[in-house]
């Protein structure tokens, strides 16, 4: 018999929407296997902690354990046929195949050896964001494992960034500086951000009611603090598309919170605005310890920004705004040369020198290396077929994940934690494209493969699976 769900009376109702539950004891949950633990999967359950771990920390560790789950997967898996009459999985690797082709093309075709070279690595690196199907088998559609990898990857991040601080010259100066030294402000504010969004939407998982009042003391104090130094995080990278990414899935989070309010007894009503309140006083004392610095980034480039709302694209100043605005200008008009299928990927760069416009596509001393925009950039590469690729499926991802959602197959604090990623993300990619960057390609594995692995373990777990 396949593995059993345990699911309260209110999950096992007709509603469509998701069923706020008590804490983590009574949340659905994949029951594990009662099947021992082979090798094999002892070798993939590595691989999977190692990469979950170490994706932020060290790239060559989250190489072997990613490879090492990878592997090992494609060893042990034997459920091809279910999975390819999956949307999500089809949709994969249409998307695959299309990358792969068009690079091979392109490579082929392309004027010269700088461009055929940026093809061959970048194309190699859309394949690799395929990944994210082995990681759902190991994640295996369990709660308990799915919030783990995701703790290990936000402990592997925090880590990261305490060991990039240099302690001997720590002084107030440092909070004016940006993280460059281990990832651009811009990519460092998201990963803060979701951080910070990631623990107040699973803030349940950490105040379940203990055996001791101690452990349940020290288990809130630990996650306040660590979400007093993701939102320092997020103000200290002064990156505007994160601050506005974190707002969006907030917004989301609280208006989900309020929708449930009336349909749960989990949280006492004095307990709720006591941590409502909290957290208020949190944001509070952040924000006025940092209040020039928000006022600096938010009137910045204020006149850019008028003179394009305004319609005027024609000679737009070439500061941040500026420079993102000429960057979507030279995507159109590139686009409409060969609006079909691109122009090949991770030749934007190539083609942004080759333009000969330094006024407006250079930043300083430096060309543009990308478009800041991971959709104009998806489009400037694969063209129209590619973008619709992507979109088609991000969109039977998200479907597939709010099925399971309204199936009471999730526990609900993981299903506003995708969602509010989601929100996230879709805002954050407005104003940058990392997708082939390792840290966002750890990201989208660990994020798109946790949410999948719900759908996977239904469709192809079968009886007595080892997996763990």
């Amino acid at each position: 018999m396949r593995s059993v769900y345990h699911t309260c009376p209110e999950a096992r109702s007709s509603s469509r929407e998701p069923v706020e539950t008590p804490p983590l004891p009574d949340s659905p949950r994949l029951l594990p296997s009662v099947a021992p633990l082979d090798g094999w999967s002892r070798a993939g359950l590595l691989g999977l902690y190692v990469f979950a771990f170490f994706g932020l920390l060290g790239i060559t560790p989250a190489t072997v354990g990613l490879v090492l789950l990878t592997l090992v997967f494609l060893i042990r898996f034997d459920a091809w046929r279910r999975l390819a009459r999956d949307p999500v999985a089809l949709l994969a690797l249409a998307f695959g195949l299309y990358v792969a082709v068009h690079s091979a093309i392109a490579y082929v075709l392309e004027p010269t050896p700088a461009l055929s070279q940026a093809v061959i690595d970048n194309g190699t690196d859309w394949v690799k964001l395929l990944l994210f199907i082995p990681l759902a088998y190991w994640a295996a559609g369990r709660p308990d494992r799915v919030r783990l990898i995701l703790l290990l990857g936000l402990a592997g991040f925090t880590l990261a960034t305490f060991r990039k601080i240099d302690w001997a010259t720590f002084d107030a100066a440092f909070f004016s500086t940006r993280f460059e030294s281990y990832l651009p402000a811009i990519a460092f504010g998201m990963f803060a951000g979701l951080g910070a969004l990631g623990l107040l939407a699973t803030r349940r998982a950490f105040w379940a009611v203990r055996d001791r009042s101690w452990k349940r003391w020290l288990a809130t104090t630990l996650w306040a603090i660590w979400l007093l130094v993701m939102l320092e995080g997020l103000l200290l990278s002064q990156s505007r598309g994160s601050w506005l990414g974190f707002l969006g899935g907030l917004a989301v989070l609280m208006l989900l919170e309020w929708r449930a309010r009336q349909v749960t007894t989990a949280t006492p009503i004095r307990r709720r605005w006591l941590a409502i309140l909290l957290v208020a006083a949190a944001i509070g004392a952040i924000l006025s310890s940092q209040y020039q610095t928000i006022e600096m980034r938010l009137t910045d480039q204020t006149d850019t920004l008028q003179q394009v709302i305004s319609g005027d694209v024609t000679e737009v100043t070439s500061d941040p705004v500026g420079l993102r605005v000429n960057a979507l200008l030279f995507t159109v008009e590139k686009w409409r040369e060969r609006p079909w299928f691109g122009w090949g990927a991770g030749t934007s760069r190539e083609w942004i020198a080759a333009s000969g416009r330094p006024d407006t596509l250079m930043d300083n001393v430096e060309w543009l290396p990308h478009l800041h925009n991971a959709y104009a950039e998806t489009l400037f590469q694969f063209g129209t077929v590619g973008l619709l690729l992507a979109v088609a499926l991000v969109w039977a991802l998200v479907r597939a994940t709010g099925d399971e959602c309204r199936a009471g197959r999730l526990p609900v604090d993981l299903c506003r934690l995708f969602l509010i990623t989601l929100v996230f993300v879709l805002i954050w990619n407005l104003f940058n494209y990392r997708v082939v960057r390792s840290d966002w390609m750890v990201f989208w594995i660990l994020l798109a493969g946790s949410a999948y692995s719900f759908r996977l373990a239904r469709l192809t777990e079968p009886p007595g699976d080892g997996r763990g």
